[in-house]
């Protein structure tokens, strides 16, 4: 279990951290994380979510704090500005810009071979996100994020390995490709209530 809880912005922040972050025990992954139990609290709520590795099969389990609004939000099903990962112009504090663009990459290769449209659609959605949490972290006068943008080792080596991949030109271009959030939200595919939770569409 991790030592101490990790602040989400959202329910659905909580589980990109399990499928961005490898198994602790063999390297590899994906975590597949179980239904969140929540603890009430103050302003935020505690979560709890059970994890079982995909490679090795090793359980565990990560605690995380969403804000008690969001989480109701989320567990009423809520649509618009509510069904946003992170509704504030502040950088995520548990995943770092390299596992944004990795996350990027994953959704939207996801998306490509999904059978149904509008899931597929919907996961398009969750992408467009994932490069908006991104690009947070970039100052507006340099092409390539600070060093404290880059939390992991990982992170790391891929920006010295690979600057391309971090240019914050390139991820406004890509987002420039897709729809505005909002655009996205008012359509059908998105406010139409979801056959399951989409960050399990790996289940």
């Amino acid at each position: 279990m991790t030592s101490d809880p990790l602040p989400a912005h959202s329910l659905a922040e909580a589980y990109l951290y399990l499928m961005a972050t490898p198994c602790p025990r063999c390297g590899r992954g994906p975590l597949r994380g179980e239904d969140a139990r929540p603890e009430p609290g103050d302003g935020r709520a505690r979560l709890t979510i059970s994890v079982r590795c995909g490679v090795c099969g090793s359980q565990d389990e990560y605690v995380f704090t969403v804000p008690t609004d969001r989480l109701s939000l989320e567990a009423l099903g809520a649509t618009g500005p509510a069904g946003r990962l992170n509704p504030t112009d502040q950088p995520s504090q548990i995943l770092d810009v390299g596992q944004w663009i990795m996350l990027f990459r994953m959704i939207t290769e996801a998306a490509s071979k999904h059978r149904d449209k509008i899931e597929a659609r919907r996961l398009g959605y969750e992408a467009a996100q994932c490069l908006e949490e991104a690009l947070k972290f970039y100052d507006e006068d340099n092409d390539l994020p600070p060093d404290d943008a880059l939390f992991h080792e990982s992170s790391r080596r891929r920006r010295r390995e690979h600057p391309g991949e971090f240019s914050r030109e390139r991820l406004i271009e890509l987002r420039a490709k897709l729809p505005t959030l909002d655009t996205m939200e008012a359509s059908q595919f998105v406010s139409r209530k979801a056959k399951r939770k989409w960050w399990a569409w790996w289940r």
